[in-house]
């Protein structure tokens, strides 16, 4: 028999974890916005193709590279690029960490019908569809991971992303402007904080003109929620010990990114055991863009193995 003062302690704690446990719940899902190419896939059975982007960005971004796809998969293949929720047209919520995006994932798997699919992600986006693979490896044919892994932290050009966020929510511009001058008014704005036309170019395509209402310019990011989440939703991935991915998968790197280094290699194999790393010559973290025609036959050739 235990003594009555570790028979109350173990009490208290049972009281404590069932309370807890009846205060979790899981995350709530939103309905993802996609778009789907499919125009020479209609009797192809073929798992089709999800490709997911990375912070900042848009499913408008895959639009030429999700096009070739379709068209030189063989068979080919539908594919569907979608939205993160808190970016382009998908819904904003406070919460945002990639517990959630799986479950949005995961419901979108449900809504279109899919029983399973290759998936494609880059960045934020590569470390949502790593942990799909990871939680729910009967959804997943193979997986392509684009210039992100599954260790803690980033790449050190992320450093200054927090920065970036608050500079975007203090940019002012008059509803009286053009689209034209209203992305200028940014893009000066925001050189003080971001020294790379490139990357200004590329944040500033999330800026839009509210179609009802007074007209004012808005993000489609939600800048709040990315900011407030940016530390433990996004900079961080969850320890999955005790998890693996068992199927086919690549890692494709820029050569010239820190984002995948050598001392990742250990995590990546015991995570994913038949995963495969390349690393594409001169290309820096967007390595689809920078590089497209290289990632874009690394990427074909891997579905069509």
């Amino acid at each position: 028999m235990f003594p009555n003062h570790v028979f109350r302690t173990f009490k208290s704690s049972f009281r404590s974890l069932h309370l807890s446990a009846s205060r979790y719940s899981p995350p709530v899902p939103v309905p993802l916005s996609f778009t789907r190419y499919e125009n020479n896939a209609s009797n192809s059975n073929a798992p089709p193709v999800l490709v997911l982007h990375g912070l900042f960005g848009s499913k408008s971004n895959w639009n030429s590279l999700a096009k070739a796809f379709h068209k030189n998969t063989k068979p080919v293949r539908k594919i569907y690029a979608i939205d993160a929720r808190n970016h382009g047209d998908s819904p904003h919520t406070d919460e945002h960490s990639y517990d959630h995006m799986v479950e949005d994932l995961v419901q979108l798997y449900k809504t279109l019908g899919i029983q399973q699919a290759s998936i494609i992600g880059h960045s934020m986006g590569g470390r949502a569809m790593m942990l799909l693979a990871l939680k729910y490896p009967e959804l997943v044919e193979k997986a392509v991971i684009v210039d992100i892994s599954p260790s803690p932290g980033l790449g050190t050009s992320n450093t200054n992303i927090p920065l970036f966020l608050q500079s975007m929510k203090m940019i002012q511009i008059s509803s009286n402007a053009t689209i034209h001058q209203a992305r200028k008014i940014a893009d000066e704005q925001l050189s003080q904080v971001v020294a790379e036309k490139p990357l200004r170019d590329f944040l500033i395509t999330n800026l839009v003109k509210a179609e009802k209402g007074d007209g004012e310019f808005r993000w489609r990011i939600n800048l709040q929620s990315l900011e407030r989440n940016f530390n433990s939703g996004v900079a961080q991935f969850p320890n999955l010990s005790g998890h693996k991915f068992e199927g086919p998968t690549l890692f494709i790197a820029g050569g010239r990114s820190d984002y995948v280094k050598s001392e990742d290699v250990p995590l990546i194999k015991k995570l994913f055991p038949k995963s495969n790393i390349a690393y594409v010559k001169d290309a820096g973290h967007w390595v689809h863009s920078e590089k497209s025609a290289d990632f874009s036959k690394l990427v074909l050739n891997f579905l069509n193995e």
